[in-house]
């Protein structure tokens, strides 16, 4: 299951992460990651890309459309 827009915004914002900072650490521009959060139309490649990073993260997307943060792994 991919995310949607709503939890990437909810899971960078959890994560006290910028557009700028998610966007390089999933290798994607900060366009695209805006084009993410708003819905708009990006590859399920790319998409699968910023999930992995926040899940890596400690993002826990959940089925009812919520995201919980588990415990961030150290810098």
């Amino acid at each position: 299951m991919l995310i949607s827009a709503s939890q990437c915004r909810m899971a960078r914002a959890a994560l006290g992460l910028s557009l700028r900072e998610l966007a390089a650490a999933a290798g994607v521009s900060v366009n695209t990651l805006s084009r993410i959060e708003g819905d708009g139309n990006v590859t399920s490649k790319t998409l699968a890309k910023v999930q992995q990073i926040l899940a890596q993260e400690g993002i826990l997307f959940q089925r009812d459309g919520s995201v919980s943060l588990t415990e961030r792994r150290p810098p």
